[in-house]
């Protein structure tokens, strides 16, 4: 039996007639890291920005991506997320704090991981203005004291 469909979708955009453009994040984008640091000076629940990404198409991986937490209060729950942006058709898209990690367990214990949402090996982002990427600590207290970092590991033309 064989292998149907039989080229990836950028194989297809090139050998399109017209040729299609192809995002050059998907075939030929430059790795980028953005590195956040938040030192925490007292316990307490809420959101913090962690991390601005460009304008511009963007591949963010999370398998790539890692978060870094002190553990926290019993039952304290970790969110990562990013804020609204505007798509370049218009398309606005809502503010997700659940859409590269939800509901991990740092009150359980500290957290030293990669991000756990999506499940694909990608997250595609285009946005015509910056991007933060957040964190949200909610349902019991942050840690009081130390360092949480966040690591966002993306493609974007070079």
């Amino acid at each position: 039996m064989a292998l149907t469909p039989t080229d990836s979708e950028q194989i297809v955009a090139l050998e399109a007639e017209p040729v299609s453009q192809v995002a050059s994040p998907d075939w030929d984008g430059k790795i980028c890291t953005s590195v956040g640091k938040l030192t925490f000076t007292a316990a307490g629940t809420g959101t913090a920005a962690m991390v601005k990404l460009p304008a511009g198409r963007k591949l963010i991986f999370p398998d790539l991506s890692r978060i870094v937490c002190p553990i926290g209060t019993a039952t304290a729950d970790l969110h990562i997320g990013h804020t609204a942006y505007t798509e370049p058709d218009g398309d606005v898209v809502a503010a997700d704090d659940n859409a590269f990690g939800d509901n991990i367990d740092v009150g359980g214990g500290a957290i030293d991981a990669a991000w756990t949402l999506p499940a694909a090996p990608y997250f595609v982002m285009d946005s015509i203005g910056d991007v933060d990427i957040e964190v949200m600590i909610d349902t019991a207290n942050s840690p009081a004291a130390g360092d949480m970092y966040l690591v966002v590991v993306y493609a974007i033309r070079k």
